[in-house]
């Protein structure tokens, strides 16, 4: 083989290798980063929802990252919910009114039969 060919083919694993090395680098960067970020969204979910409690905040840095990220899981869904809920709940009070009224309208024509 010739000298030029090798060297070609040096170079080209080499930067295979080199490439490898950065891919597999930035993906643990970004995991770190992710991870981090996860965490200070669940101290910043702590810190609003429950008035920055300290014991809260402290399990969360003795959580592992894929806890975190379920723990986030819940508390997006729980949100969902949340909002799901205040359109049924304002659903649900309009048809309790209307079924008080209902029920005082029967009951009124129940007093009036008895009456007589």
């Amino acid at each position: 083989m010739k000298n030029s060919t090798k060297g070609l083919l040096i170079g080209l694993g080499a930067t295979v290798v080199v490439g490898t090395i950065i891919v597999s680098s930035s993906e643990k960067a970004l995991q770190k980063i992710e991870s981090y970020m996860n965490r200070k969204r669940a101290k910043d979910f702590i810190k609003e929802k429950l008035n920055g409690n300290d014991d809260a905040l402290s399990v969360v840095d003795q959580l592992s990252d894929e806890e975190i990220s379920n723990l986030l899981k819940i508390v997006d869904k729980i949100g969902n919910l949340k909002g799901k809920i205040n359109v049924y709940g304002d659903n649900v009070k309009d048809m309790a009114e209307d079924f008080k009224h209902t029920l005082h309208g029967y009951t009124e024509t129940v007093k009036e039969k008895f009456d007589k």
